[in-house]
């Protein structure tokens, strides 16, 4: 009887602290929209129609990786919501939740050979959020702006990794692209293998833009060894646009005034981000010593609203896992012996030419009055549009207490005082070297 009432007292008071008006602020970020607050329900919308997706049977011999037993009941739950049969069940999970994971996407000997040729042909850069190679580092494979290098070793992984099409881009039957696509992402901007060294610190919390990020697990991903952590609930969609509109500002006042108002919003939308997943983990920290191992009750209350704060999206080899790219996720700490490495693999909506197109157009058409109160003529905002005034993945540094920070976003050119920015972001010498890092990571 008093289990009952505290697991009622506290469902109670734990939906009260999470659910607020219809529409959260500034509404969600695409890929898919939800119907209820940020991060706060289940329910999305497919490509064309909102989808139901009822409570599925997974098998009980789906492996959760070799330290699964060790995850919590809710991630144990979440994960299991999350997992799709095949490629073509995947869309109606990911509509739902921001994240689907299909089994056994590559076998064991394709992603023995993927590894192996990454390695011996892709490009080594150190990895996004990361100070030193020696903590995380990447193998470039492909990408939408290619240089003659990575145009040859994109053609050599192609010639060398026969099932490369299956597990990267469109040219198989049995591809995951075309489930971005159906979301409205049809451009590969970058892939490649992201690998987590062992004792290295762990990568800085961040998002990776709007569009949908992939991974491929290529070794066994336990609790141990460096699990991506994601935190399933999405960034604000106005905060995304914003900074992407912010991004496509030629320099000058206007791009100074809008900085500061960036500045602001990512205060507030971080405050409430960090307020939301400080409600669920107080949540789950009580109510995980009274489910104890009972995972099917975990799913009933995922179901209500009641996503777990962080989930360690542990794997087999050759396991895919798509999620949203807005939402807020790091590499974990590797704590074994070995290197763990994964394949990852951003979509986005527009290819290079897309994007400078874009940026022409909102600096010649709906910034007309805004540019010509700073100054601006329509020749210095094409030349502006050329270069890439802020990085496309520079988004977050963990705070001190390692809780997540999403970084607010500082033109290397603004002349923001640098008050209203303090403690966010790395200087803009520093942005102009982080274009030799990875894009983002896992």
């Amino acid at each position: 009887m008093t289990m009952t009432m505290t697991m009622t007292m506290t469902m109670t008071m734990t939906m009260t602290m999470v659910r607020g008006p219809r529409g959260g602020i500034g509404g969600p970020p695409r890929p898919c929209e939800l119907s209820r607050p940020l991060g706060l329900g289940p329910t999305r919308r497919s490509p064309r129609e909102a989808v139901t997706v009822a409570p599925r049977a997974v098998a009980t011999d789906l492996s959760l990786g070799p330290d699964g037993a060790t995850l919590p009941v809710d991630q144990k739950a979440f994960m299991e919501l999350v997992t799709a049969p095949s490629v073509a069940e995947a869309p109606a999970v990911f509509g739902k939740w921001g994240i689907v994971r299909i089994p056994s996407l590559l076998s064991p000997g394709e992603v023995d050979t993927l590894l192996r040729e990454a390695r011996e042909h892709g490009i080594r850069r150190t990895a996004f959020a990361q100070d030193s190679p020696s903590d995380r580092y990447t193998l470039w494979i492909a990408g939408d702006g290619m240089s003659d290098e990575q145009l040859a070793t994109t053609k050599t992984i192609k010639e060398r990794v026969p099932f490369i099409e299956r597990a990267i881009f469109h040219g198989d039957e049995s591809s995951w692209r075309p489930v971005c696509d159906g979301f409205g992402y049809p451009n590969l901007m970058l892939a490649e293998v992201v690998t987590a060294a062992p004792g290295g610190a762990p990568q800085g919390w961040h998002f990776d833009g709007e569009g949908i990020t992939a991974q491929i697990s290529l070794v066994p991903i336990g609790a141990m060894n460096g699990p991506t952590e994601i935190q399933p609930r999405p960034t604000p969609r106005a905060y995304m646009q914003w900074m992407k509109h912010l991004s496509n500002q030629p320099p000058g006042e206007s791009q100074d005034e809008m900085a500061e108002v960036l500045s602001e919003l990512t205060t507030e939308i971080k405050m409430m981000y960090d307020r939301l997943t400080m409600a669920h983990e107080f949540a789950w920290n009580t109510l995980r010593p009274i489910l104890g191992n009972n995972v099917g009750v975990a799913k009933n209350i995922i179901e209500a609203g009641l996503t777990p704060p962080v989930v360690h999206m542990v794997a087999d080899p050759g396991v895919l896992t798509l999620y949203d790219a807005s939402m807020i996720h790091r590499g974990g700490q590797n704590r074994g012996t070995e290197e763990r490495p994964i394949l990852a693999v951003h979509i986005n909506k527009e290819n290079k030419h897309q994007r400078k197109q874009t940026r022409l157009r909102e600096q010649s058409e709906g910034l007309g009055q805004v540019m010509s109160k700073a100054g601006v003529t329509k020749q210095q905002a094409a030349a502006a549009a050329s270069k890439a005034a802020i990085p496309e993945f520079s988004f977050g540094k963990p705070s001190a207490a390692g809780a997540p920070n999403i970084a607010k976003v500082v033109p290397k050119k603004s002349k923001a005082k640098k008050a209203k920015f303090k403690g966010s972001v790395k200087s803009g010498a520093k942005k102009a070297g982080a274009k030799k890092k990875g894009g983002f990571g896992g």
